[in-house]
This record gives structure tokens, sequence and C-alpha cells, in this order.
């Protein structure tokens, strides 16, 4: 078969000079497999858990969402399969992460709507904060697991969770907002605060703390119950605090739990901190993937963080707010 003359394959590919970029501008990436749209349908119904969500969050029809779900299974060569409540791919998603890292490059670039999501615990402190041009998720998340994976997939863009749990991982940057000590709460008619100044942690592990969902605080709870500290009722039978063990308290009010300066207020009034600080520093990280940790549009979200934390917080003993400084965008893994 006799090769195009070179004239005619100029003819050909000179007009596409200035035909892909407009097609770029208006389609999307040049070089992606599926339309963004279609990518984002696929990726919505992941990340909010169900095309109910996804549908109501991007305000299209549940049919529209499952034919780009399928459209994307094809092209991928993968398949979504549920798995505790949450949709895993199934498949070897090389080629599906690569699309989306692209995809991901294109919102970050064109000012398109990116995509934050926290763990449970710091939802309702944040609740009020304006995001601009930032679109939330479920808020809801109990443990690391699931949220690192969307950020590393590239199917989220910045994720809000707590120190020391903030991954450990050249892929991702972290953000320090702020930090403060781990403190212990129990009722006020609790025994240990007949000890006063004078209470030691090895007082404080004799009594149960009430427990926390598994994996809840990864990094946390290793050190924390490394330090003695159980959530198992059988201390209760030991009496080891002799006399200051009033016989008449129910089980229940012989718990302690476990607080910092900002989540006081999610016990009832009737607990009060005891006079101990465990030797844990906690607090509030923003991790973005690396290539996007220096973006004016991380920027700008960590000011927003920062200035909401300074509104609230601000006046809180023992809470340390990270200022906002020029090198707290150059230590970064690109």
């Amino acid at each position: 078969m006799q090769k195009p003359h070179w004239r005619l394959q100029f003819l050909i590919l000179r007009p596409l000079k200035f035909i892909l970029p407009l097609w770029s501008k208006l389609m999307g990436p040049v070089f992606a497999m599926v339309h963004p749209d279609t990518l984002a349908l696929f990726d919505h119904v992941q990340w909010l858990r169900t095309g109910q969500r996804a549908s109501e969050k991007l305000q299209r029809h549940q049919s529209t969402i499952s034919r780009a779900a399928t459209r994307c299974e094809q092209v991928f060569d993968v398949k979504l399969v549920k798995e505790s409540a949450e949709w895993i791919v199934s498949g070897n998603s090389e080629l599906l992460d690569a699309e989306r890292r692209v995809h991901q490059r294109w919102r970050w670039q064109k000012g398109h709507p990116l995509r934050f999501d926290c763990q449970h615990w710091v939802r309702d402190f944040y609740s009020s904060l304006v995001l601009g041009d930032w679109t939330t998720g479920n808020m809801n998340y109990l443990e690391y697991g699931r949220p690192r994976y969307l950020l590393r997939s590239s199917i989220i863009d910045a994720w809000l969770c707590s120190l020391p749990d903030a991954p450990d991982d050249a892929d991702l940057h972290t953000f320090e907002l702020c930090s403060m000590p781990t403190l212990l709460v129990a009722k006020q008619n609790h025994p240990l605060f007949l000890l006063g100044d004078s209470l030691t942690i090895d007082d404080a592990v004799r009594f149960p703390v009430l427990p926390l969902p598994a994996q809840a605080f990864p990094v946390f709870q290793d050190i924390f119950y490394g330090m003695g500290f159980s959530h198992s009722r059988a201390l209760l039978s030991h009496g080891l605090l002799g006399d200051a063990m009033d016989a008449g308290l129910p089980v229940e009010d012989l718990y302690l739990g476990v607080a910092s300066p900002l989540t006081l207020g999610t016990y009832e009034s009737d607990w009060k901190p005891l006079p101990l600080v465990i030797p844990i520093a906690v607090g509030d990280a923003l991790v973005v993937r690396s290539d996007y940790a220096t973006h004016p549009r991380t920027r700008d979200l960590v000011s927003r963080l920062l200035f909401h934390l300074e509104l609230k917080a601000g006046g809180v003993k023992d809470v340390r707010i990270v200022s906002m400084q020029p090198s707290l965008f150059t230590a970064h893994v690109p």
C-alpha cells in the first residue's frame, strides 16, 4: 500500500495544531479516554457511596450516572464491586488511575470545582466554613484507609484529618493547622477527681476508657493503648483505688473519655476534664497530593481553614494555631 504523500500529511496534520487546543478547552484533556463529565459521574458514585447521592450532588439522573459507570468499566476494563458499603474498583486500574490524574490536573488548572472531604470528628467544627470553589462529600469517615485511597487515586483533591494520624506518604503533603494536648474527661463525681493535682497516668489507667471505633485513630490508638489504657470493664473489679472508690456509683460513671480542648463540648455538661494531660499531641491537618502543595488554590484553602480556626478557637486555652507563613508551602515532595 502506497504511503500518503508528505503534502497530504501536511494538509491533514496542520489544522490539528489549531483544532486540538480548542477541543481541549471545550471538551477537556486532549488525550483523555473519556469525557471529564463521564469520569466525574463514575468517581462520584465511589466517593459518595451511592448513585442517589451522586445524582443529588451533580443534578443528573441516575440512569445517566449508570451509563457513565458502564462506559468507564468498558473503557478501563474494570468493575465496580460493593464491599462493606464502599464501591471498590476490581481489576487492573492502571489506565483508570492515569486517566484520573489527567482529569484532576484539568480541574486544578482550569478552575473547575475541587473535591473536599474530612473525618467525622472534625465535621461539625468546620461545618460553617465557606469553601468557595470546593465541593464537599459525606464528611463522615470513621477510618483512614478509604479517604487516603480516594486522595491517592485523584478521586478527591483535599482531605481534612486529625493528627497524629495524617499519612506519612511521599505522594501526599500534610499541612498542620493546629495542635493541642490530649485530655481525659470523666463525670464530675468520678473518684479520680479526689486525687486533685496529684493524679497520674498510673492512676488513670486503672479505669476503663470509652471505646473508640476500630481504626478511627490508628496512630493515636497505638500510642494511647500502649500507655496502658483499656476499655475493658474487668478493670473495675480490682478496686485499685481503695477508699477513693465509691461503691455507690454506677459502673457507667466510672468510665473515662478521650477529648481535646476543641472537643470538650461534645460531652454532656456533667463530664469535666481531669487535671491530667496525656502526652500525645493532637490537632487538625489538611492533606493534598504533593503535586498541588504549592498551588494557589491550596494556599487559598489553607488560608480559609486557618482563618476559621482563629475565629472559632483563637481564644481556647492550649490550642496552638499555625500562622500563615510562606514557609508553610515550600517543604514538600514534588
